[in-house]
């Protein structure tokens, strides 16, 4: 076997090839292999890595040093050219281990690969016909480098892994990556684990409050009292109408009335639902998790505005491909189970652990798509509120959405709009319906007691009506 490196002939903690005499360092290798090498691992020479290409981002003429022939070629020997070298990401790996490799090393692998030839070959047609400048052209965006969120971890201390979201990247592109790797990510490392080390406390929480049959939340929403301020736990401060809008959401919820919030676009509807939301986090009085529904185009400024305001909030965005759904349900829905059981002071009951009590995230954000789609997933679920954004989407009872979050099971339910609601009464008849169906049960009785809406009497008693329902 050698005892140099065939890479860059130098000694030292070498990988031995099964079925050569070939060895090479782990940094050497294409893609530097990450991690203790397989069983029966063979080398590059005999097992070409350029079959674990995942895609080619791009392709240039870049300096090498190459030695000027003589083995014995000390560096002070070595002159510097320019090959032709592709951007490689890896198959298994982010796209903070691309590499560049020679154009040589393709040419030596397409005679026993032909699919790579093909790859090659598409990747330059692709090149050619894209209509962005070579000034304007990035292979690797900076946000698919930089850590949106950590989901898991696994490993001890001394080679510990943590699989990452990136940013713009969906939920079916995580890697698992060593702490080494991403350490100038200490704030995303620090929150993962500020998230994880109250699982218990919030867990026991969920639990308890199911044995004290949510009398505490009772008392709480008694005991309901407005702000005078906008709160500390808000990373900014509200405007006077903003404030207006949360004790009104507040009050309501205390009330067990559901609601309309009906500013007019711009005035700051997301941020006072998310200051709504913050203030029954900071009370930790709800047992369950809230869901926001929002147009698909909006949901990443939800998850913007909710960084911004309530950071102490773990808040997940589900939408995506199924194969990122599946990643979020596996490793943003529930904690591992690991508590005791429960005695109710009441009646002696036993009380497990469920697997609601273990749900990680405070605010699920999601799609109408997702609604309809993942139902089976999500509508198990017992929510505390939900929150509808473009609520006026619901006028239509015959829509799959009214039928499908009709079915959600929810404490509390606020609809977001910014569209007059009393041009059709039909339409604001069937907002009301999905918000309270038992206050507002016949549409027929409805058109009937207000078929002369143009009669100041009855235009006044709408307004009553709908009052309490409705802030404007």
């Amino acid at each position: 076997k050698e005892d140099l490196c065939q890479a860059c002939s130098e000694s030292g903690d070498l990988l031995s090839c099964e079925t050569c005499t070939y060895a090479y360092h782990s940094r050497c290798l294409l893609p530097p292999l990450k991690g203790p090498a397989p069983n029966n691992w063979r080398c590059p020479e005999c097992v070409s890595p350029l079959t674990d290409i995942d895609k080619l981002l791009d392709c240039e003429m870049r300096p090498t040093v190459e030695g000027d022939g003589d083995d014995d070629t000390t560096k002070s020997g070595s002159k510097q050219i320019f090959v032709k070298q592709y951007l490689v990401k890896w198959k298994g790996l982010s796209y903070l281990h691309c590499t560049w490799v020679p154009e040589k090393e393709f040419l030596k692998a397409f005679k026993n690969h032909p699919r790579l030839k093909t790859k090659v070959n598409n990747f330059h047609r692709q090149m050619a016909s894209s209509n962005t400048s070579d000034e304007d052209f990035v292979a690797i965006r900076p946000e698919w480098t930089t850590v949106d969120r950590i989901i898991a971890c696994r490993g001890d201390d001394d080679e510990k892994e943590y699989l990452v979201k990136w940013k713009e990247l969906s939920y079916d592109e995580c890697y698992w990556e060593y702490e080494s790797d991403i350490s100038a990510f200490q704030p995303e490392i620090e929150r993962f684990n500020k998230f994880r080390s109250r699982s218990s406390k919030l867990a026991y929480i969920k639990q308890k409050s199911r044995v004290n049959d949510d009398s505490e939340l009772k008392k709480q929403q008694k005991e309901f009292q407005q702000y005078e301020h906008s709160p500390k736990f808000l990373s900014g401060s509200l405007h006077p109408y903003q404030l207006e809008g949360l004790n009104f959401l507040r009050f309501s919820w205390s009330k067990q009335t559901h609601v309309i919030l009906a500013d007019e676009m711009g005035l700051g509807k997301t941020i006072q639902s998310i200051a709504f939301l913050a203030s029954l986090f900071e009370e930790g009085i709800c047992a369950h998790p809230h869901l926001v529904v929002a147009p698909l185009s909006t949901l990443r400024n939800w998850e913007r505005e909710f960084a911004t305001w309530a950071p102490q909030m773990n808040v997940i965005m589900y939408v995506g491909s199924a194969q990122a759904r599946n990643v979020i349900r596996e490793y943003e829905f529930y904690y591992p189970k690991k508590l005791k059981k429960i005695k109710k002071k009441k009646s002696g009951q036993i009380v497990s652990e469920s697997k609601h009590d273990r749900i990680k995230f405070d605010v699920l954000l999601t799609s109408y798509e997702m609604i309809n789609l993942d139902t089976t997933s999500l509508k198990p679920i017992k929510w505390e509120c939900m929150i509808v954004d473009e609520g006026h989407r619901l006028k239509n009872k015959d829509s799959k959405l009214f039928s499908s979050l009709k079915q959600y099971s929810t404490r509390h339910r606020v609809l977001l709009t910014g569209t007059p609601l009393q041009n059709n009464l039909d339409e604001l008849f069937m907002l009301m319906h999905f918000l309270d169906a038992g206050k507002f049960a016949s549409l027929e009785e409805f058109q009937e007691e207000f078929k002369d809406i143009n009669q100041e009497e009855q235009i006044s008693r709408l307004h009553k009506m709908l009052a309490p329902h409705l802030l404007r």
